[in-house]
């Protein structure tokens, strides 16, 4: 207990945690950017947003008329976030459910995401940035 007290009040003084309590809370907000999907036969690129709110968060894709909810299922010690994403597609919207692993580095979120589709993978990456305060 001792040394976990010592931990903090170093990490408090430094500004820094290490990178497994630091996870989650420096996955929380607003973020945006362009999501790159690879699929077996092409590959696309499209803008989406993106908040997150701890055990819970959203997803957008104005382009491709759907939305997401997230639910978190697990953490690892490197800092890696990991949801379900379950998606509403609006009329004309072919979006599919998959998982979203997200992290923070160099100030940015690098988000992956992953889904199989008619036996094939579906995989997509994004590097967004964190949206101002309004």
């Amino acid at each position: 207990m001792r040394s976990f007290a010592l931990l903090s009040l170093a990490a408090v003084a430094f500004g820094t945690l290490p990178a497994h309590a630091a996870g989650a809370a420096s996955v929380l907000g607003q973020w945006s950017g362009e999501m790159r999907q690879v699929d077996v036969e092409r590959e696309t690129r499209y803008p989406m947003t993106l908040a997150i709110k701890g055990k819970t968060g959203t997803t957008s894709y104005p382009t491709l008329k759907c939305a997401g909810t997230l639910s978190k299922i697990g953490e690892t010690k490197g800092g890696y976030v990991l949801y379900q994403e379950t998606v509403k597609n609006d009329p004309g919207g072919t979006c599919i459910d998959g998982v979203v692993m997200v992290t923070t580095d160099a100030g940015k979120l690098v988000l992956g995401w992953y889904a199989a589709f008619e036996g094939q993978p579906s995989m997509a990456s994004a590097v967004l940035s964190k949206d101002a305060v309004k």
